[in-house]
């Protein structure tokens, strides 16, 4: 870790529940960092918003922008993070019971950026598994967890990231722009998104997505394994049975209109 961030990094974690607020002197001879150096990550720091100067009385008299607390990203961040766990919780007994069903991974996924990041997993319980785990990351344009995403995104969003150079993973991940959006338009007219050696060769993944309460598609929840147990002529043994559980998942994180298919 540079020395640069580390400095921020200690500095922003002075700010506790029983001291939220510290002058710039303060922070400099609690921290030992040089009053400059301070000043510079401070400002750093308000102008992005997380951190933000504060007025204090003094004496009787209101002294402007002397402190400063944190800031409303924190706050926004932490709402991410509990709706993360929050989506986890709802969602395991649902995929527990495709895993019990199908006896096939099953997987749940958000998006960060331009990229898919698994946030729960319940494993298959066969003796061959596949290569993935809570907190690996994948392109949004392969594998239809992240795909599933993609697609339900904003036309606008979907060229930024397509823009992007695009890295073939497997024999089979989308060569070229247009076959990503030919993709993405099949994807929204049939509710799912399949994928065969896209991110690892032999195998492959079916995906639909699940609706927050604004009618996002902020996650996917899909169900993984081997080319050989999922091929693509057999999709639909397991689609309703997706459909079923993102519809629950998507009631209960707050979606209120009737899931779209299925």
């Amino acid at each position: 870790m540079s020395k640069t961030v580390k400095k921020a990094l200690q500095l922003l974690d002075i700010f506790t529940e029983e001291k939220p607020y510290w002058k710039l002197d303060e922070i400099s001879n609690f921290t030992g960092v040089p009053k400059p150096t301070v000043f510079r990550l401070l400002r750093t720091f308000v102008e992005l918003g997380y951190l933000k100067k504060m007025s204090f009385q003094h004496e009787g008299l209101v002294i402007d922008g002397e402190v400063y607390g944190l800031g409303i990203k924190f706050l926004e961040m932490g709402e991410r993070v509990a709706a993360r766990f929050e989506i986890r919780h709802i969602a395991f007994p649902y995929m527990q019971k495709l895993q019990a069903q199908f006896n096939e991974a099953v997987q749940l996924i958000t998006r960060e950026q331009f990229e898919g990041v698994y946030i729960e997993k319940v494993e298959s319980t066969r003796p061959v598994r596949l290569y993935t785990r809570v907190g690996r990351h994948a392109p949004l344009y392969a594998g239809a967890c992240s795909r599933v995403i993609l697609a339900f995104l904003n036309d606008e969003f979907i060229e930024e990231v397509l823009e992007e150079p695009i890295i073939k993973y497997a024999s089979q991940t989308p060569a070229t722009k247009e076959e990503v959006l030919r993709l993405v338009k099949q994807i929204r007219e049939d509710g799912f998104a399949y994928s065969d050696s896209e991110l690892e060769d032999g195998t492959a993944s079916i995906a639909v997505p699940i609706f927050n309460r604004f009618g996002d598609v902020e996650y996917s929840i899909s169900i993984a394994g081997f080319s050989t147990s999922l091929p693509k002529g057999k999709i639909h043994d397991f689609i309703g049975d997706l459909w079923i559980a993102a519809a629950e998942i998507s009631r209960k994180i707050g979606y209120n209109n009737p899931y779209p298919y299925g």
